[in-house]
């Protein structure tokens, strides 16, 4: 993927002012960095514990969550003029299919009966409840504005030749949303990269998923915003394909930023999100 190598710069580390989790007194990681007329900021906590799983799974349909879910963490992107962009986990979960089971492998079946069996979720599965367990989400963000948000579409789309000049990086961050092996049928991943140059920034939403012997699939975000602009772009995308489709090597398939350039576009879009 151009435009998210580079090394993470030294960042300011402190517990932020009452965001401290309700569950927990531990103070989560958060690092700070203001551009121009944005305040950046990415916070990092631990993985979800069984009080907050209970918490959380009353409020979703899906009968079972990610295995490795970090509802602590997010990365914010604040205007000066009331624009905001948050990239979280739970909204992403909301979007997940909590009725249909869209992709059937060999051992989903199995899957689901070894969950059934959980005792987190014993009392949500009395039967066998068809859901997507693959968690895949076609979240891209959650946008405010204090005044009127304008999101437009656009037939603009991203430099990614300017993205590929080197130029100093003055931030760097990821952080992972939610995570799960699914039962070592492959893995699912929402997680998010952000890099900030002289030039603007750039940032990538990514949810990954590879079943074995299945498929893979690769939902994108990607927020640009060039230095002097009023606004900055939003781009999605899909791409998606089977495994005997693709005539490439299993190292390839487990490395999500090369898999990527294998993949057909199933579907995208580029939208432009102003800031006053």
């Amino acid at each position: 993927m151009p435009g998210m190598n580079g090394t993470s710069p030294q960042g300011t580390v402190r517990p932020p002012p009452g965001r401290t989790s309700p569950f927990t007194d531990r103070p989560a990681k958060v690092e700070e960095f203001n551009f121009q007329d944005w305040a950046i900021s990415t916070t990092k906590h631990r993985i979800m514990n069984s009080a907050e799983s209970e918490e959380v799974q009353s409020k979703l349909e899906l009968p079972h969550l990610p295995d490795m879910l970090f509802i602590h963490n997010h990365l914010d992107l604040v205007h000066k003029d009331g624009l905001s962009i948050r990239l979280q986990p739970l909204p992403a979960l909301e979007r997940v299919d909590a009725t249909q089971d869209l992709i059937h492998v060999a051992s989903s079946k199995e899957w689901l009966e070894s969950r059934k069996n959980e005792s987190s979720a014993a009392e949500h599965l009395k039967v066998v409840h068809p859901y997507d367990w693959t968690f895949t989400t076609d979240y891209s963000g959650t946008i405010a504005h204090q005044k009127e948000l304008r999101i437009e579409e656009t037939e603009e789309r991203i430099d990614y030749e300017k993205l590929k000049i080197e130029e100093r990086i003055l931030f760097y961050d990821e952080v992972i949303l939610y995570e799960d092996e699914l039962d070592d049928n492959g893995c699912t991943k929402l997680s998010t990269k952000i890099r900030v140059m002289p030039s603007g920034f750039f940032v990538l939403l990514r949810f990954y998923l590879r079943v074995d012997q299945t498929l893979i699939r690769v939902h994108d975000t990607r927020f640009y915003y060039q230095t002097g602009q009023d606004y900055l772009l939003r781009e999605y995308s899909e791409r998606e394909d089977k495994m005997e489709n693709l005539s490439v090597n299993r190292e390839l398939c487990t490395d999500q930023n090369r898999i990527v350039e294998h993949l057909p576009v199933k579907k995208s879009s580029t939208k432009k999100i102003f800031l006053m």
